[in-house]
Formats: structure tokens, sequence, C-alpha cells
């Protein structure tokens, strides 16, 4: 898609719910909508995640072409995954929330919707610990894979090892 002129408008989130709405509601998903510092958020199952994103993406009205970023929370007594769409088109923004159990949590991926899911979703597995099902290549980014922990969890603690110093060597 190609922009060639771009007028900033005022978005009128009513009428982004009510779009939203009318294709989810004969789906059977449940949405719950609520609106914080001026964003749209939506909180919806973690059974419903695929087929809500395929309708933001699929259906020509709605047209959230654009994954701007997933990223995760940890709340101690559950996880959440939030995802962050946006309409070029309409230039309409939306924010996707999914709780997650603590100990088990487990999402599906949206890779097949929005390959930029790719890394993120790696990040996700890798940081949280958070199980994404189908996704083709969950190998670890940053950490070596063997370590049995998940950083950016709030359980983490950072084991401090008491060392000698040794002066370095001087040249002579």
């Amino acid at each position: 898609m190609e922009i060639l002129e771009f007028k900033y408008k005022k978005v009128d989130v009513q009428e982004i719910i009510e779009v939203v709405e009318k294709y989810t509601k004969p789906s059977g998903l449940l949405c719950n909508f609520f609106i914080f510092k001026d964003q749209l958020f939506c909180e919806i199952k973690r059974e419903d995640l695929k087929k809500f994103v395929e309708i933001l993406n699929k259906k020509p009205e709605l047209s959230f072409e654009y994954l701007k970023c997933i990223t995760a929370v940890d709340y101690i007594d559950y996880l959440e995954m939030v995802y962050l769409f946006y309409s070029f088109k309409n230039q309409w923004s939306i924010n996707v929330k999914v709780k997650l159990d603590a100990l088990n949590p487990q999402v599906d991926s949206i890779y097949e919707i929005y390959r930029a899911a790719d890394w993120y979703e790696r990040e996700m597995a890798e940081m949280f610990g958070i199980n994404i099902i189908g996704h083709p290549n969950l190998k670890p980014l940053l950490l070596s894979g063997d370590e049995g922990f998940y950083p950016l969890r709030k359980s983490f603690e950072i084991k401090w090892e008491e060392r000698e110093y040794l002066p370095p060597k001087k040249f002579e």
C-alpha cells in the first residue's frame, strides 16, 4: 500500500468499537473495550486471540494491516500479552490484551497472520516463558537457551556472587 498524501484526522474511538463489534459479535467473540490515556484497549480471551486478530486484519472495513508491537506484563498472579495494531487506511490504533495463567502461560501464535510477530513472539517465549503455540521457530534470540529462568518475570532473582578482585597485570 502506498501512502501518497497524509492528513491527520481526529479519531472517534466509538466508531472503532462499533465497527469491531460489527464483526466480532456475530462470531461469538466477547470483547471488553476500555479507554486509558486516549488509547483504545480491548481485552479478549486467550482462546479467541487468533480469530479476533484475523478479523482485525482480513476485514477491509477494519484493515489493521500493521502490527506495531507485542509485549508482555507480569502481574505475579497472571501474565498478560499486549498486541498493538494500526490501520493506515483508517488511522486507527487498537491495543489487544490477553490474560494468561502465571503457572502455565500459553497463547496461540499470530505469525501466520502477521509475519512481524516472529521475533516479538520469540522474545516473549524467551524472556517470560510464554509457550507460543504454533510458532514455527521458537529458538532463543538473546539467551543461550538452556538457562531455565525467565529474566523479565517478577519472580526472577539476580544471584550475586562474591569474587576475589584480581588487579590487572602491568605490562613491563
